[in-house]
């Protein structure tokens, strides 16, 4: 597939005030965009990885495992078969049954729980989760706001002195946060060759696109950072630009952007602008989206643009979250992610609590259970496309499966009141990685599982394909940190239901 002609104005725009304090953002964006272009010119596959890197042997396992039959109530995107069966070979889903399929050298393990898709969880920070809770002690108006106050400002500096020694750690951390509440696939990370990926790390080694070579991701991920303000003109022109080469380019599935963060006319007009530049498309995927009224709903649905909605970090930092009633309205597509643990949920199992109580609380019950677990699972994969690989419980998708404890003759409503105790196995690429000892030891000798205490009981990790040990991670961080002022982060918390 080669790439349509590429927008010029990216490559000649010069950077030419480095003391502006958006320069960095401009060079990082051009830097980005430049190996683009270059291999646009010369190769079918536009994307060439921007590093070579061996796998863990751990990672290679986790897209290579071994026939597996899972007997459960398993939730499809067609309903709930309580007395199912999901048979896994070659790390994909082989079939989906209500009686026992026949596969050849598989072993066979009766969950008697509820196995659904791994979470998908599209709205991360994860390198950050290695912090405790962060408090403000007053709301916002728009994220430049809190991320130069003061408060946190000084919050955040064990972060900006250890990220450059301590990332692999830290990224880690962050991904077994995430793992231990059910996430099978997550952004986002960074690209260091260290990170290969606990979970999925879907903008930048997703695992769907080969396993020796990395950062060959079809979806563009736009921090908040790197949005010039209005004053940047240059800056807002090239990103317009570097923007509209993602979304003209069929190669690339989705481009993620923080917009309209916050409630004020500073996050709006970051709306403004994506829409005077035609840069909501079917492509696009918005994350937040506070400021947002009925009409720019019905321009976000009009366009195919999805949503991302983080609530409880909405409303610890700007005391309201998204107009979930107006972009249910207009048929939005949304997602549920947590955003980051500092002032999100831990984990997806716990957003999605937050989720249902703004659901009883603000929308009357309007949101099914149904919506509520396809909005961290299936929609979620969709709005990235990446629905053709995960999200659904699916012959021929890949087998990123959740398995939680719960009542069978409320399967949706078990998974949402569910917490990280709950976990009782969770798979990735056919692999079981993470869940309780029972479940584990069929799959692995007992001396490759790394037992981890939890509030709950116990839970177990496969240290062959984590590729890691949890403990030497806690104990390494938990050093670091306190020499930085501060602790390590649990990997779970109490919620509020």
């Amino acid at each position: 597939m080669r790439m349509p002609a590429v927008p010029s104005s990216p490559v000649i725009v010069p950077v030419r005030d480095r003391s502006s304090p958006h320069a960095r953002t401009l060079a990082r964006l051009v830097v980005l965009f430049l190996p683009l272009v270059a291999v646009a010119c010369q190769e079918s596959d536009p994307v060439a990885p921007r590093r070579a890197a061996s796998i863990t042997n751990g990672a290679v396992a986790l897209q290579a495992g071994a026939p597996i039959v899972l007997r459960g109530t398993v939730i499809t995107p067609t309903g709930v078969m309580k007395r199912g069966y999901v048979g896994i070979a070659n790390g994909r889903i082989l079939s989906v049954s209500d009686k026992q399929p026949d596969i050849p050298g598989a072993t066979f393990v009766n969950t008697e729980g509820i196995i659904l898709p791994g979470f998908v969880d599209v709205h991360n920070h994860v390198i950050w989760n290695v912090l405790p809770r962060w408090t403000p002690s007053h709301t916002f108006t728009n994220q430049p706001e809190w991320n130069t106050d003061a408060e946190f400002t000084e919050f955040r500096q064990p972060v900006d002195e250890l990220a450059g020694s301590h990332v692999c750690d830290m990224n880690a951390w962050g991904e077994l946060r995430a793992l231990v509440g059910g996430t099978t696939a997550i952004m986002a990370t960074r690209p260091r060759p260290c990170i290969h990926g606990l979970v999925r790390n879907l903008d930048f080694n997703s695992g769907f696109y080969g396993t020796t070579e990395l950062d060959r991701e079809r979806i563009f991920n736009v921090s908040p950072d790197d949005f010039p303000p209005p004053s940047d003109l240059v800056g807002r022109a090239t990103f317009a630009a570097i923007a509209g080469f993602f979304v003209a380019n069929p190669f690339y599935e989705a481009l993620v952007m923080h917009v309209a963060e916050g409630t004020d006319a500073v996050a709006q007009e970051q709306f403004t602008f994506l829409q005077s530049q035609g840069l909501l498309n079917e492509k696009g995927v918005l994350i937040h989206g506070v400021s947002l009224g009925a009409s720019d709903f019905q321009t976000l649905a009009a366009t195919g643009t999805a949503l991302v909605w983080s609530p409880r970090s909405n409303l610890e930092l700007y005391g309201t979250t998204a107009n979930i009633a107006a972009a249910l309205d207009a048929g939005v597509e949304i997602a549920l992610a947590p955003d980051w643990a500092l002032t999100g949920s831990s984990n997806m199992l716990d957003e999605l609590k937050v989720a249902a109580r703004w659901n009883r609380e603000q929308l009357g019950g309007r949101l099914t259970n149904r919506q509520l677990v396809d909005m961290a699972t299936s929609s979620a994969a969709h709005a990235v496309g990446l629905h053709d690989e995960v999200g659904a419980i699916v012959p021929g998708l890949r087998a990123d499966l959740l398995i939680l404890r719960g009542d069978p003759s409320d399967a949706l409503g078990a998974v949402i009141s569910a917490e990280a105790a709950d976990v009782q196995l969770v798979v990735v690429g056919g692999v079981p990685l993470f869940g309780a000892r029972g479940l584990m030891a069929p799959f692995w000798a007992q001396g490759d599982l790394e037992t981890i205490d939890m509030p709950g009981g116990p839970k177990t990790l496969a240290s062959p394909a984590a590729g890691l040990t949890v403990s030497d991670v806690a104990a390494r961080l938990t050093s670091a940190l306190l020499g930085a002022g501060t602790t390590l982060a649990p990997l779970t918390e109490a919620v509020a239901r």
